[in-house]
């Protein structure tokens, strides 16, 4: 959840960067948060609070650096 949930608020900052629309590669990382948060819990893998506290550790970091580099 760490490293999807990066990638995808990194992607949506190059989109923000950039100043492109790239509504398609950003819906396509949500839809993989989706996957990868359901299958982790399909496998009994980890618990709901452990996915929520991997997406905002996944999510904070780039969002303060976000606030930096734009």
């Amino acid at each position: 959840m760490i490293a999807t949930s990066a990638f995808t608020v990194f992607v949506i900052g190059i989109s923000i960067h950039n100043q492109t629309q790239n509504i398609n590669g950003i819906a396509f990382l949500i839809l993989i948060n989706g996957i990868v948060a359901s299958s982790r819990l399909e496998m009994k893998a980890h618990t709901p609070k452990e996915l929520v506290i991997g997406f905002l550790l996944g999510i904070i970091p780039q969002l303060l650096l976000l606030r930096f580099w734009l």
